[in-house]
């Protein structure tokens, strides 16, 4: 092993690495468990030059960290880098990181604690067999460790693990159809009593199981909205209403079911299963007036959680946009809510919301146009048109980054947090495939989407 000390010249080394090559940044303040990716380094192929930067410490302390706290076994697979410049001209995280170079060029690089080996880190993608079948109504998360599907339709939760294998988990709307989780949710047994006496009349309808409903989370929570069906008897007349729970999994064998205690809701609102999220311990859920032409609605609910159960406690400051109104025009349009914390962002509309100020403002773009045409009032001829539309935003330190479509061409636009001033907006290729549901940012420099031949694809961005 050999501990090299190097100035300022190496930087310009750094930048033109072969191809096949990695640099671990060691960070000599992370926890023990936040290098546990150095296992998945040293195990990876060969011919992968690898090496590791330190910064200026002695060299003693670097072969202590070698050995004793990164516990390489062959050291000698290694380049060893001891130096501030190179150290920080990386940049100035204050944790321990991978970059992968390929062609001369970075590929891509990520946290130590989460590098699982070199064939999940970069653009890649995963082939759902076959035998699965998923719907145009899917909806795809991008969490730490799956790509968690929510497919309303079909009635299914999706799990695709992101390592090893690739393992693929399905949890059907069936498999949460039990008394215990009517229960959970309706607070009282009769509800499920009612299911159980009327099942047979609601299976000829196709509703004799609960029901999935994608919740738009921010990235890296797997959530859904589990909504159980309720049947209400008046004056011998039948009813068929649902009620709302939610879930939240840790992984495919593990999760929590909340209850949201319908009766704490405000007059006139009731729950629009559509958005779900925690924030800074607060909890915030999508909600919608009874009277869909009312044009002064609120649009978010934030409660309380306790024992299991939500409970509604104030409306924030975010209510319909001016684009969507009069909403007796536009109420059949979906008012789909998404977030990167901080902020919530709706599908056609340039107002987004800060929950940390309860505070909404304008993305700097051009006025959204909305042209909606109902011919003879039916619903099928509905023809909408509309000059902007919301994606998925991605949020760093001082950089708001925001994909969005105008007149059927992708853009990133790139916003400065502190002024919200537009620092550039750039036009983007088509996807490689064809989409079936997604297209989200995966990272700063990459995008993810389920194609429609049921591949779960990783993208680099292509600018025009």
């Amino acid at each position: 092993m050999k501990i090299v000390l190097l100035s300022l010249l190496l930087i310009s080394f750094l930048n033109i690495f072969s191809q096949d090559s990695c640099v671990v940044k060691v960070f000599p303040g992370d926890c023990q468990n936040c290098y546990i990716g150095m296992k998945s380094v040293e195990a990876g192929d060969e011919s992968i030059k690898k090496t590791i930067v330190f910064p200026d410490l002695s060299k003693a302390e670097a072969n202590a960290y070698l050995r004793s706290v990164l516990n390489i076994s062959d050291i000698n697979k290694f380049n060893i880098i001891v130096s501030d410049s190179v150290y920080n001209s990386m940049n100035r995280n204050l944790t321990s990181e991978v970059y992968v170079y390929s062609e001369n060029k970075l590929y891509n690089h990520s946290l130590l604690k989460k590098f699982h080996g070199f064939d999940e880190i970069g653009p890649y993608e995963i082939k759902i067999p076959d035998s699965i079948a998923i719907s145009v109504a899917a909806a795809i998360i991008n969490h730490e460790d799956y790509f968690f599907i929510t497919d309303s339709k079909f009635g299914n939760c999706i799990f695709i693990s992101k390592h090893g294998e690739n393992k693929i988990t399905t949890l059907t709307a069936q498999d949460f159809t039990t008394e215990e989780n009517f229960n959970k949710i309706s607070g009282d047994t009769l509800c499920y009593h009612m299911f159980s006496k009327y099942r047979e009349v609601l299976k000829s309808a196709n509703m004799d199981r609960v029901k999935f409903k994608p919740s738009f989370e921010k990235r890296n929570k797997m959530t859904t909205f589990l909504m159980t069906p309720d049947i209400k008897v008046e004056n011998n007349e039948a009813g068929l209403f649902y009620k709302t729970g939610i879930v939240i999994f840790n992984n495919p064998n593990e999760h929590t079911i909340l209850r949201i205690d319908e009766e704490s809701l405000p007059e006139n609102y009731v729950i629009f299963p559509a958005y779900f999220s925690k924030h800074k311990g607060e909890y915030y859920i999508q909600l919608t007036h009874v009277d869909r032409n009312n044009d002064d609605q609120y649009l978010l609910g934030k409660f309380l959680l306790e024992n299991d159960k939500l409970t509604f406690s104030e409306f924030p400051a975010f209510k319909i946009p001016s684009e969507y109104l009069p909403s007796s025009n536009f109420k059949s349009l979906r008012k789909m809510l998404g977030s990167t914390d901080p902020f919530l962002f709706l599908q056609y509309s340039l107002s987004y919301y800060n929950m940390d100020t309860d505070k909404t403002s304008l993305l700097p773009f051009e006025s959204v146009n909305l042209d909606f045409e109902l011919p003879g009032q039916a619903i099928n001829l509905l023809k909408f048109e509309y000059s902007f539309k919301f994606i998925d935003a991605y949020v760093t330190e001082k950089i708001l980054q925001v994909l969005h479509e105008e007149s059927g061409k992708y853009y990133v636009a790139y916003i400065n947090r502190k002024d919200n001033s537009l620092i550039k907006k750039l036009e983007i290729s088509n996807p490689a495939k064809t989409l079936k549901a997604g297209m989200f940012f995966y990272s700063t420099e990459e995008l993810f989407y389920l194609s429609k031949d049921n591949t779960i694809v990783v993208e680099k961005i292509n600018y025009r």
